[in-house]
Formats: C-alpha cells, sequence, structure tokens
C-alpha cells in the first residue's frame, strides 16, 4: 500500500513539469500575433510598377524588456533560499519522527553469521573495520 501511494506521488512529481510546459505552450500560442501568411503576403512585380512601391514584409518587433532592479533579484534569491531551509526543515523533521515511530515497531534485526551490520560504527576503529570487512581487504 505504501509503494502504490509513494508510486503515485513520484509519477505526479515527475509529470508536473511536462505538465506546466505544455500549459505555458498552449498559453503562447493563444497570444494574438500576426502569422507569417499574414504578415508577408505575397506581391508580384510587374514591369510597371517601381522598385520602391514594393513593401516587403515587416517582421513585429518583440516589446523591448525593462530591466529587472537588483531588490528584485534579491528578493526572489532569499524567497528561494527561505523555501529550501523550510523543505530542509520538513524533511529532518519527517525523518526524524519517522525513525522514532519506527524504533518503537520494528523488531530488532539478527545479523547472520559472517556479515556485518548495517548500523553506523561508534569510532574510527569501528568504521575502519567495517570498511575492510565490506571491501574484502582485511
Amino acid at each position: 500500500m505504501k509503494n502504490k501511494i509513494f508510486g503515485i506521488i513520484l509519477a505526479i512529481m515527475l509529470s508536473l513539469p511536462t505538465t506546466v510546459w505544455a500549459v505555458d505552450n498552449v498559453a503562447v500560442n493563444e497570444d494574438v500575433q500576426p502569422s507569417l501568411e499574414e504578415v508577408a503576403e505575397p506581391s508580384t512585380l510587374d514591369e510597371e510598377t517601381d522598385a520602391e512601391e514594393v513593401q516587403t514584409p515587416v517582421m513585429p518587433v518583440a516589446p523591448y524588456k525593462q530591466p529587472i532592479s537588483k531588490k528584485k533579484i534579491i528578493k526572489k534569491f532569499l524567497m528561494a533560499m527561505g523555501g529550501v531551509v523550510v523543505s530542509s526543515l520538513l524533511l529532518y523533521g519527517g525523518l526524524t519522527a519517522y525513525n522514532r515511530v519506527r524504533t518503537g515497531f520494528a523488531k530488532p534485526i539478527k545479523t547472520p553469521e559472517g556479515e556485518t551490520p548495517l548500523q553506523t560504527p561508534d569510532d574510527l576503529e569501528g568504521a575502519v573495520k567495517t570498511f575492510l570487512e565490506k571491501t574484502k581487504w582485511g
């Protein structure tokens, strides 16, 4: 049951950028902009017409983009960093609560003979010993 819920949430999170991209492209395409046929209408050159009378198609000019102030940039950066801090605290709190609940219900796991336990060693000597046993150097 937990795996199904996790799979659904993961699928939604991974498909969100595609959904946003599709909606953004539809919104851009719905803007009123002249099509290429409207901008460049075919014109015929008769021998009688002068070259000055022929109009060349004019492409629409993109509007001038105003510069962004440093205050707005700093504000957006601080908001992004605030989001990182909040999400980190939420993850830390959630995992801490999960570990406390899990240790109350989980039975201690016995390690088969010849295998090293997956618990974190308490000191440097234990860490080196575990590393050597796992890599089969010792």
